[in-house]
């Protein structure tokens, strides 16, 4: 690296940040996968509800914590960047940490004073009290990473992070395993103990880098910085502290739900298990790729929004909600066919296979929200996404309050459906409004086609469910449908030869 890094990045396009970044993350999600499917062997699916409760109370204690400011980072960041400003970069990073600093430090103090009551009367286990801590001693810890992250994007510096991430996560799984093997502690402590030291570990390095970055560099005004920052994290922190607590109570009731429709304490946590811990994180194991482009879309469509580039706005628009489209049908596609294979092979469950089939057409429309999603927040859209989220969240738990007591998982299903499209919706009807690009549909509904035929190709082939006839099925999908989709034109020439340029070229993805 040299004696004095630059604290910014150029250079790389957003294709190649994007790859990379996707890559690292589809790495960081197959070590989690991974141990997912060894803890599910040492907790068993009831176990697994409990430890996924205690998760969604400490996701919404980080989120109170955080306020928004990972986002709020990237963006200034990206913004003083674009400007060619260290100096702002430097105050950006400062007010950051000292505005979710303070703000976790407030947090962490409730949530260790609570967790006691919140383990009995919320997760209904007296056993939970110990991870809630742990949890609320690290807040600062998982605050300041946040931010370290939104600067290391914005930057530029994806290969350090990722990196960094990689490492933390390798050590995580290390150490929780030891913690288990040992019998030092607990599985469900084992878990948050483990995590929480790997992630203070990886922020003492972010730190000590960001610090070599900014040697010798002066922060600018903080005043105005700061006026700035609370101007994204006010609505950021809003709708995203609204959308976790109302997520919080959603997954509270979906046990307590299924003890009202006649299901034991047991199976109701094993029902919620199987879902949260098992399904989803295979449906959404491919949209790591478009996390990823959402993170490198944010900071981007932030600087072509200060320039005031609308045709490059919309050129960005289109391309990523058509390569959107491609890739989740294909996602989709697989995991439909797929579905039962994959349940019995990764968890050894016929429920969880029999779901993730279930919850598989559901995915074109949970990709696109994800980058929908990043595109409104490039494009400084925060007070409209609170507004979506907080209708169809509350949506949701309404639904759940009422269907599941009555109609059980079925119930979930259709609160899920309908509160995640209704949000699609309405967020893509405001990105096409501020972009003002407008959309051609022969592409998607082709794109569906392709993907429902090559389904069925794949269908005619030999049963089985070893891993090496899974990855073979998977390529015999993937190939006729990308086939099919180059043939029928659902994806341009002209965006067939935009990705190659890029490829080849290493260009910065002009329109």
């Amino acid at each position: 690296m040299g004696d004095n890094p630059s604290p910014l990045v150029r250079g790389n396009s957003m294709f190649y940040s994007t790859l990379f970044l996707s890559g690292g993350t589809i790495a960081l999600r197959i070590v989690q996968m991974g141990f997912q499917v060894y803890i599910s062997g040492v907790m068993g699916a009831d176990g697994l509800g409990i430890m996924h409760l205690i998760t969604t109370v400490g996701t919404l204690a980080a989120v109170l914590a955080s306020g928004g400011v990972r986002i709020a980072a990237t963006c200034l960041i990206a913004e003083e960047g674009g400007m060619d400003s260290v100096s702002g970069v430097r105050a950006a990073v400062r007010c950051c940490l000292l505005y979710g600093g303070g703000l976790s430090l407030m947090v962490s103090l409730l949530l260790f004073s609570f967790s006691t009551p919140i383990a009995q009367r919320w997760i209904s286990s007296a056993e939970a009290g110990v991870p809630l801590r742990i949890v609320a001693v690290f807040l600062p810890v998982t605050c300041a990473s946040a931010v370290l992250a939104g600067y290391y994007t914005a930057a530029g510096r994806i290969t350090e992070l990722v990196s960094v991430e990689l490492f933390e996560r390798i050590l995580s799984v290390g150490l929780v395993s030891f913690l288990i093997q040992s019998g030092s502690a607990d599985p469900c402590t084992a878990v948050f103990l483990g995590s929480s030291l790997a992630s203070l570990t990886s922020l003492v390095f972010l730190l000590f880098r960001f610090r070599r970055f900014m040697r010798g560099v002066a922060a600018a005004p903080m005043l105005p910085m700061m006026k700035r920052l609370l101007r994204f994290t006010l609505p950021l922190g809003f709708n995203d502290v609204l959308r976790s607590g109302i997520n919080t109570v959603e997954h509270m009731l979906i046990p307590h739900g299924l003890k009202k429709h006649g299901a034991s304490e047991t199976d109701s946590l094993a029902a919620y298990g199987t879902i949260s811990a098992m399904v989803f994180p295979v449906i959404t194991f491919p949209n790591v790729i478009l996390y990823s482009l959402s993170d490198v879309l944010i900071p981007e469509l932030a600087r072509c929004r200060a320039k005031g580039q609308l045709p490059r706005i919309q050129a960005l628009t289109g391309r990523c909600l058509r390569f959107s489209v491609v890739f989740s049908a294909a996602a989709a596609g697989i995991c439909f066919s797929l579905g039962n294979d994959l349940g019995e092979l990764l968890f050894h469950s016929q429920d969880a296979g029999t779901n993730i089939r279930i919850y598989a057409p559901l995915i074109p429309i949970l990709y696109l929200d994800t980058i929908t999603d990043g595109m409104l927040k490039g494009l400084s859209q925060q007070i409209h996404s609170v507004r979506y989220n907080t209708l169809t969240s509350l949506l949701d738990v309404a639904m759940i309050f009422l269907l599941l007591p009555q109609y059980g998982m079925q119930g979930f299903l259709t609160a899920f459906t309908v509160s995640h499209a209704l949000n699609f919706f309405l967020s893509i009807r405001r990105l096409l409004l501020v972009t003002q690009y407008r959309p051609r549909f022969d592409g998607p509904i082709l794109t569906g086609l392709c993907s429902v035929v090559s389904l069925m190709a794949v269908r005619l082939l030999p049963p089985g469910g070893g891993t090496l006839i899974l990855v073979w099925k998977a390529a015999a999908f993937l190939t006729l449908y990308l086939l099919l989709v180059r043939l029928t034109g659902a994806v341009s020439q002209a965006d067939t030869d935009w990705l190659i340029r890029l490829v080849r070229h290493r260009e910065t993805a002009r329109s």
